[in-house]
């Protein structure tokens, strides 16, 4: 069976390749202890690096691949679960591991993308709590979230706060198998070295409130949310004008005291 629930599986051997090497560069590089893969697919990644970590953890929620993992990965431990449910920190700290050294990498069904990027990077979330990592994305979530992306969504505000999102490649469709309908791409997160000296809460629920409006202005958007609610945001009248597409930092400061 080659798809599960909507998986298109990686079959070229160069970008696999690619994968592998930028994995083990990125896991030297922040010094890491351990690696979480998440949905390896047919276990084509995960062959290139399970000897990277003395520490490293598969997730899948499908046991029906666990039969012929175990005949061709010999360093892991299989975790059966939905990583949407995991409680990964419990997991991790259970074996003496923390997130902030283990390094995350996936090839996850797209439409599943956004759901879990929102859990580990909700305000609950500590800004630096995962060292982070590889991941394979649809081109057109990659192009929005990458950290020098002209336009800014929820999505890439909330990635950003805490990591620097980079662009690293462009995956043809025809390197999977089914051949998906969609353009893919694999970028690369790392955290930011410094915490923004902004209040991460209140920015959050700032993007809650003026997110859902984006293509309004940032005073029209407060007016309406005065109407409806006690708890707004005063906008500085430099920035009544501007979108939250056209914000940086430095307007964000402005916006959070």
């Amino acid at each position: 069976m080659w798809t599960y629930l909507w998986q298109n599986f990686l079959i070229d051997a160069k970008v696999r390749s690619y994968i592998a090497d930028k994995i083990l560069i990125l896991y030297n590089q922040l010094e890491c202890e351990s690696l979480l893969e998440i949905w390896p697919g047919k276990w084509s990644i995960t062959k290139l690096i399970q000897t990277i970590s003395d520490h490293f953890f598969v997730v899948d929620m499908d046991p029906t691949f666990y039969d012929n993992w175990q005949l061709h990965i010999t360093n892991w431990q299989f975790i059966l679960s939905d990583i949407l449910e995991l409680d990964v920190e419990a997991m991790l700290k259970e074996k003496t591991l923390s997130p902030g050294t283990t390094l995350v990498v996936w090839n996850l069904p797209y439409y599943i993308t956004s759901p879990i990027l929102r859990k580990f990077f909700s305000a609950q979330i500590p800004w630096n709590w995962f060292a982070w990592g590889i991941f394979m994305v649809q081109d057109e979530v990659g192009q929005k979230i990458r950290s020098d992306a002209k336009k800014k969504s929820y999505l890439r505000w909330l990635l950003n706060f805490s990591c620097d999102v980079k662009y690293l490649k462009w995956v043809p469709a025809k390197c999977f198998k089914p051949v998906p309908k969609v353009k893919s791409c694999l970028i690369q997160l790392t955290n930011k070295n410094e915490q923004l000296p902004i209040d991460r809460d209140k920015f959050v629920e700032f993007l809650e409130l003026f997110a859902p409006f984006s293509r309004k202005t940032l005073g029209a958007i407060q007016k309406m949310i005065k109407k409806k609610s006690d708890i707004s945001f005063e906008i500085p009248e430099s920035l009544q004008k501007k979108r939250l597409e056209e914000l940086d930092w430095s307007h964000i400061s402005q916006i959070i005291v």
